[in-house]
């Protein structure tokens, strides 16, 4: 039962190597998104990101239970490698590549992330300013001023100063 157990892990293990994958090519592809202001696509994207991130935490569950259930707690990586140092010392070589896959992925997918929420950030921004500009044009104004210091009235002129011919 109990390598059975280890096998069990070392699966679950896989698939979360696998959506971890996954999950950083995701975020690939929103950086080039948000790069080229293709908001239709966002929505896609961000959909798939969050239904992947529902299976990431399914398997963290399963994880999770077989931990408790092997160890009597719930163990990381290396809890894990020493445990079956003790027990199972077949299956530590697996268990050490699958942490180094991991402790490779994390950083990658953070730092992607951290991208995405850097280019989001200035593209509210850049949203904000144009709607301002937006905003500043089309807005009522109050009286204009020309070349010689007078007011000037025509609600038709776009321009705040007008010069007299």
């Amino acid at each position: 039962m109990e390598k059975q157990n280890f096998i069990n892990l070392i699966e679950i293990l896989d698939k979360e190597i696998k959506s971890y994958t996954e999950l950083k090519d995701l975020f690939s592809e929103k950086r080039e998104i948000l790069k080229k202001s293709r908001t239709d696509d966002l929505g896609v994207l961000d959909n798939k990101i969050l239904a992947l991130n529902n299976k990431i935490k399914k398997l963290n569950k399963e994880r999770e239970t077989l931990s408790v259930e092997m160890t009597g707690k719930n163990c990381n990586m290396s809890e894990f490698i020493e445990f079956c140092e003790h027990n199972s010392p077949e299956f530590v070589k697996q268990l050490e590549e699958r942490k180094v896959k991991i402790c490779k992925l994390i950083p990658e997918i953070t730092l992607l992330n951290n991208q995405n929420v850097e280019l989001l950030k200035h593209g509210i921004i850049i949203t904000n300013k144009m709607l301002e500009t937006v905003i500043d044009a089309f807005a009522p104004q109050g009286s204009y001023y020309n070349g010689a210091g007078k007011t000037d009235t025509h609600d038709i002129e776009m321009w705040t100063i007008s010069e007299e011919i």
